[in-house]
């Protein structure tokens, strides 16, 4: 569409426990144009609050 209102690249987020590092997003790239509806759907722990 070319009216972007919100655009990710490559997001990444990690979380280091102790030694653990747990990646909490990994290369998340999308885009919504103005006026689209988004709808961010995943299982427990997918992320989703992070992003």
């Amino acid at each position: 569409m070319g009216n972007k209102f919100i655009q990710l690249q490559d997001v990444k987020k990690e979380y280091q426990t102790g030694e653990v590092c747990i990646q909490a997003l990994k290369d998340v790239t999308f885009t919504i144009d103005k006026g689209e509806i988004c709808v961010i759907l995943g299982a427990s722990g997918a992320g989703k609050t992070t992003l």
